[in-house]
């Protein structure tokens, strides 16, 4: 038995030496490997650098409008008989004669976009393109306390054009030089409108 251990010992220690030598060259091919692509990969970097802003050069940011404090109570008049007309269930051509015949009063913006934005979300064109008004910032007539939104106005006008409200072309016009403008000044919303613009 002795004789044995003996005669594979040499053998064994060779098999031992082959295989700590290939365990090592795999390794130190592995690394070679990865510090060779590590390095190509931060020469790509390098050759193509990200173009980022440099923030001195960033045009001022501007501040989100903040919503207008409304200049009467939520229980003004006319509110509540809008609110009243919409809970007995008026038509979206009754909400329109309605938002049109109410009295000039301070909240009279505000009610009448509640009646109109109801009967436009019914499919009435022409209050699709009065609530358009409203969100679209190129307008300077009375929006109350709706804040101007350029991609809600310019989905309102599509919307009134669907229903053959021609004059909403003219005002996408307008809203749409208005983007451009802004775009130029660099308004990443307005960038992205114009981008979905059809």
């Amino acid at each position: 038995m002795e004789n044995y251990f003996d005669e594979h010992e040499p053998r064994k220690r060779w098999w031992i030496l082959i295989t700590a030598v290939i365990v090592i060259i795999v390794i130190a091919g592995g690394y070679l490997a990865w510090r060779l692509l590590r390095v190509e990969v931060s020469t790509k970097e390098q050759a193509e650098p990200t173009k980022l802003p440099r923030m001195a050069n960033l045009p001022p940011k501007k501040e989100a409008p903040k919503p207008v404090p409304p200049p009467y109570s939520p229980d003004a008049p006319l509110l509540e008989q809008v609110r009243e007309a919409m809970r007995k269930g008026i038509d979206p051509e009754g909400a329109v004669t309605l938002a049109k015949s109410l009295p000039d009063k301070p909240e009279k913006a505000d009610a009448a976009f509640i009646l109109l934005e109801y009967a436009a979300e019914a499919g009435h064109a022409e209050a699709a393109l009065i609530v358009a008004r409203y969100f679209d910032p190129t307008y300077t007539g009375d929006s109350g306390t709706i804040i101007k939104d350029p991609a809600a106005a310019y989905e309102w006008y599509q919307a009134a054009i669907s229903g053959e409200q021609l004059e909403a072309q003219n005002h996408l016009s307008d809203l749409r030089k208005w983007l451009e403008k802004e775009a130029a000044n660099g308004s990443f919303e307005a960038r992205e409108i114009l981008k979905n613009w059809q």
